[in-house]
């Protein structure tokens, strides 16, 4: 016999009389429940929605591409040669170069940039006031050999720095036509007569005998790697040398010849007017040899850059002295250091730089300081070194760090990391993140 079925109202005393019923219920209250989510609720869940996801769009975005804050601000920092700088500013692909005449009065009287600052402006206050910018260097072996011949090298190096302050417009017409010739500087935008330049840089340069050499962040922070090693310029010197020449320009010691006839090997690079000295000893020759007896004559008075030179002394040859152009001065240094030069007048940090590594040669005295400068498009905000700095921050937190452009190695590339590390502007190779420390 079939057992009844229990009735639905005697288990559920709320359901109905049947299924209908109960599910018509379940509805009625789904119904009063949507009536009460009014407009203002359903956009109170909404503006929840977004907020979670914007939180969680933002979390991603933060950590996969934002890059942490520099505590400081950067400049980039490009290796140019001075040949290409004039050309690099004058199309924007720098900001700014440092380097040394006739680049700087060559890029202000052609209107491609304006000069803000020369070494005296820059920081650290005084640094560079009184110090030397390039040297005549001599190795020291020839020293040992030839005591006499270096001595008297030495002094008329001097009698030439004398001379070009006595009569700078006689240097100023030497330099011109040994540094450019007789034509027109062709510009990026026009020709400059060589002289017109010469006359502009001279103002910029102070010639002198007297200046010690820099102590050099960049060579300090090669020569500490080295074990066992010190650095202090002054010990990189032979003072005996210039004393004994001055010696003879006070005709307080007469020269006396060394044994045989030596070779004076003599690098330069000849596209600065920082070594005028160098140029108006050879070609005002007949000016020395009136004057203190003793002179380098070139073998070919006609040409405007002599190579082949004769040292002598009362009309008797004391040396044979070959004027070697180079391009730079780290390259002329390797030279001297591979014995196939005797010396060199050259820049005051490669020479040190190669000296404090082992390079056999000695520094012998200052041929100048100043003759650098630093150089800004005309546009640019600026016309000191404070102005400059300014630009820099300013550029720098939007993104667009100023790019400036100096010679590797070299005594303004020491200037330009310097200052920016006195001012706390990190110095980053161009197209790099690398920072270059200094010292």
């Amino acid at each position: 016999m079939a057992q009844e079925r229990p009735d639905d109202t005697a288990v559920y005393p709320c359901a109905g009389n049947n299924r209908e019923d109960k599910y018509q219920r379940i509805e009625q209250i789904q119904q009063r429940s949507m009536q009460r989510l009014t407009p203002a609720r359903w956009l109170i869940i909404l503006v929840g929605i977004l907020v979670s996801l914007s939180v969680l769009l933002n979390y991603s975005t933060v950590h996969r591409f934002v890059q942490p804050v520099e505590e400081n601000p950067s400049v980039y920092l490009l290796y140019a040669s001075t040949g290409s700088m004039g050309q690099l500013l004058n199309t924007k692909q720098i900001d700014a170069f440092l380097i040394w005449e006739p680049v700087v009065s060559n890029a202000e009287l052609s209107g491609i940039g304006k000069c803000i600052a020369v070494p005296s402006d820059l920081p650290p206050p005084g640094k560079w006031n009184d110090q030397a910018i390039n040297v005549l260097v001599l190795r020291n072996d020839f020293i040992k050999n030839n005591p006499n011949t270096s001595a008297l090298f030495s002094a008329l190096t001097t009698a030439a720095i004398n001379r070009t302050r006595e009569d700078p417009a006689l240097a100023e017409n030497i330099t011109a036509a040994w540094v450019y010739g007789k034509n027109p500087i062709l510009t990026p935008v026009g020709s400059l007569q060589p002289l017109d330049v010469e006359k502009h840089a001279f103002a910029n340069i102070v010639f002198t005998a007297n200046a010690d050499p820099p102590v050099s962040g960049i060579v300090q922070s090669i020569i500490v790697k080295t074990p066992d090693s010190t650095y202090n310029p002054l010990s990189m010197m032979d003072p005996a040398v210039a004393r004994r020449g001055e010696q003879y320009l006070t005709n307080a010691s007469v020269p006396v010849a060394d044994p045989g006839v030596p070779g004076l090997g003599i690098g330069y690079n000849p596209s600065t007017d920082n070594y005028a000295p160098l140029y108006v000893m050879v070609k005002d020759s007949a000016y020395f040899c009136n004057r203190y007896g003793f002179c380098v004559v070139p073998d070919d008075l006609e040409t405007s850059r002599p190579v082949s030179c004769t040292l002598s002394v009362r009309g008797e040859t004391f040396a044979h002295v070959n004027l070697i152009p180079g391009q730079s001065g780290g390259g002329i240094m390797t030279t001297i250091g591979q014995n196939a030069l005797d010396g060199a007048f050259v820049g005051s940090v490669p020479a040190e730089q190669q000296i404090g590594l082992g390079n056999p040669a000695s520094i012998i005295q200052s041929i100048n300081t100043g003759g650098s400068g630093l150089v800004v498009g005309n546009s640019a905000p600026c016309n000191n070194w404070t102005g400059f700095v300014k630009w820099v921050k300013v550029r720098s937190a939007t993104g667009s760090p100023v790019v400036i452009a100096t010679v590797q190695s070299s005594i303004q590339e020491d200037m330009v990391r310097e200052a920016f590390a006195y001012e706390n502007i990190s110095v980053k190779f161009y197209g790099t993140d690398f920072k270059a420390a200094y010292p």
